[in-house]
């Protein structure tokens, strides 16, 4: 999610429109990255599935393949756990 956050910065600041998105964030790819893009594009490929071609697409992507199910929860108790002082956050 960092990582996602860090990307949309940069494509904000130098203005990179949605059809360059995908490609130029997958440059940064290495390593397993790399790999799992490799892999995920020959799959849709076989499968006969069009190339992720969207911003959105890839970030679902890499979400539904990095992201554990429960992460999401794990958020949402620690956000309902932090305190300031002695008052909750909702206080």
């Amino acid at each position: 999610l960092v990582w996602e956050m860090k990307v949309e910065q940069l494509f904000s600041f130098h203005g990179v429109s949605e059809e360059r998105k995908v490609s130029l964030a997958t440059l940064s790819f290495q390593g397993h990255a790399m790999y799992w893009w490799t892999s995920l594009g020959k799959e849709r490929r076989i499968n006969q599935e069009p190339p992720i071609q969207y911003w959105n697409e890839l970030c679902n992507a890499l979400r539904r393949r990095h992201i554990p199910p429960y992460y999401d929860r794990e958020l949402m108790d620690k956000l309902q756990r932090l305190k300031q002082g002695s008052a909750s956050v909702e206080e």
